[in-house]
């Protein structure tokens, strides 16, 4: 049923897997689909309780798929923003808590959807990265909601990596733990979850939701998408995208897309 993703069923706790490892579980337009469904098939399982979310291999999600939005027009550009967004909105906005396994690096759209999860759960060599400014994108202000404006933007203008440690202490995930403890500490989260109300779970997540969109959440995730998606069709995004596949570094000019007469 699933090309990009494994989906485990146990019983009240199912197991979603990004299972794409030979791109480092990069996300392609198909995978976002695929994990609407996946998280759809969650909430409307009665017996699901709670879900996990993680990577295949020793890589959470290296993020965009370049290959992909390389060679994409502006309709597949379009309908991947959009797709994106409604994956993460899926996860954030499930009736059922989802927890974040993160394995190894989560960076770019990989950051962003292990912090969508409800409880983040890493292992110790994993890090946290925003990298979209480095390929002439903008990795908008999500984060701003969880970290605060300096370390939002200490993350999202540098785009430099930060430890799992450090995301930690920052507040942007709840646990870090050895590679020897990570199975058991996700499975911890998941077995008291499991065994909590699920309509006072649900509600709980609706209240937090809705205090987000008050403070203006909705409406960011709403302008962020189409700045991405302009942004990834201007010359600077583009020569990003060619540079990362030729292994050179980027030439950034600031030109604005070329209008059509």
């Amino acid at each position: 049923m699933f090309k990009s993703l494994i989906v485990e069923k146990n019983g009240p706790v199912w197991r979603v897997v990004l299972n794409r490892p030979e791109v480092r579980n990069a996300h392609d337009l198909e995978m976002f689909k695929e994990l609407v469904q996946a998280f759809t098939e969650v909430e409307d399982d009665p017996d699901c309780r709670c879900a996990i979310l993680t990577g295949a291999g020793d890589m959470f999600s290296a993020g965009q798929d370049l290959r992909f939005t390389r060679s994409a027009d502006a309709q597949a550009i379009d309908a991947y923003g959009r797709w994106n967004t409604q994956a993460r909105q899926r996860i954030q906005r499930n009736f059922k808590p989802v927890i974040a396994a993160v394995n190894g690096p989560a960076i770019g759209g990989g950051c962003y959807l292990a912090t969508a999860c409800d409880l983040v759960v890493a292992v110790d060599t994993a890090f946290f990265q925003m990298p979209e400014i480095r390929a002439g994108n903008h990795a908008g202000g999500a984060f701003l909601f969880t970290i605060g404006r300096a370390r939002s933007l200490e993350l999202t203008l540098l785009g430099g990596r930060i430890s799992a440690q450090r995301a930690e202490a920052w507040g942007l995930i709840n646990r870090v733990v050895s590679a020897q403890d990570f199975e058991a500490a996700v499975d911890d989260y998941a077995q008291a979850l499991a065994k909590l109300p699920p309509l006072a779970l649900r509600y709980t997540k609706s209240a937090c939701n809705l205090l987000l969109d008050s403070a203006g959440f909705s409406g960011h995730m709403e302008a962020g998408g189409p700045m991405q998606r302009y942004l990834g069709l201007t010359p600077d995004g583009r020569e990003a995208k060619r540079a990362f596949v030729e292994k050179r570094d980027p030439v950034f000019t600031g030109a604005y897309p070329k209008v059509a007469e």
